[in-house]
């Protein structure tokens, strides 16, 4: 069995965590879960998605970037057609999570390249997500953690904290995990969560194998080409999933 990434770590944040029941869920329902590139959602989250899913409380899915990075250089894959794809991938993972279209938003970022909070791009998609969040009425925002080690995971953190304080009423805030497992800090989280996903790991993992640009040799002629390990991969298969609740 292959081991997951950041497995001491997970388990030591586990011991200290404060369960999240299925009435909590529903407290915090509609849920808007914020994904940095497709795959981010089920790597993350996917359990949150699939157990919220299954008591009826639809959550809310938002693509920060086009996902059109994660092969570069490839001449039968250019960033266009590769976005495409992703988006499709990242619907067929969602409705295995039970998740359908209406409840998705593509926020149209360019992968690896998020434009600095304040500027004009920046505040035209934090207005947009607002209205469309808003009008949903979610009452949690989930996100990356902000120690994440890639440009796109800090700025949709960045991104879910300023959403955060322009929704009325004002909702709660999360952190999820997907590079963070290693990163330094993480030991020292003061609210430390854990939701039971053991019914959804065969669900999960069937979601993940949905993003085939991101898991298998599909695209084998780019100059760079990012494929998820099988330790990554293996987050999927954990029976718990682990989150920070922010002030």
């Amino acid at each position: 069995m292959v081991t997951a990434v950041g497995d001491a770590r997970f388990r030591a944040l586990s011991k200290r965590a404060v369960p999240i029941d299925s009435e909590e869920l529903r407290r915090l329902s509609p849920m808007l879960i914020l994904a940095p590139h497709q795959d981010d959602e089920t790597l993350g989250c996917g359990g949150l998605i699939a157990r919220a899913s299954a008591l009826g409380l639809k959550p809310l899915v938002a693509y920060l970037t086009d996902g059109g990075a994660s092969h570069v250089g490839s001449p039968t894959w250019p960033a266009e057609r590769l976005a495409a794809r992703r988006n499709l991938e990242a619907l067929s993972a969602l409705r295995v999570l039970g998740v359908e279209p209406e409840d998705v938003v593509w926020l149209g970022w360019p992968d690896a390249s998020p434009p600095p909070s304040g500027s004009q791009f920046y505040d035209e998609t934090l207005q947009r997500l607002r209205r469309w969040t808003q009008d949903r009425g979610a009452r949690s925002v989930w996100a990356p953690w902000s120690g994440e080690a890639h440009c796109d995971h800090l700025a949709a953190a960045v991104l879910a904290k300023a959403l955060r304080d322009v929704l009325e009423p004002r909702p709660s805030l999360f952190s999820y995990f997907v590079w963070g497992w290693e990163e330094v800090g993480v030991d020292d989280a003061k609210c430390v969560r854990s939701l039971d996903c053991t019914s959804s790991v065969e669900i999960r993992r069937r979601a993940l194998a949905c993003h085939e640009t991101q898991m298998t040799s599909l695209i084998d002629d780019a100059e760079f080409a990012f494929t998820i390990s099988p330790e990554l991969a293996a987050l999927t298969g954990r029976t718990v999933e682990i989150f920070l609740e922010l002030a």
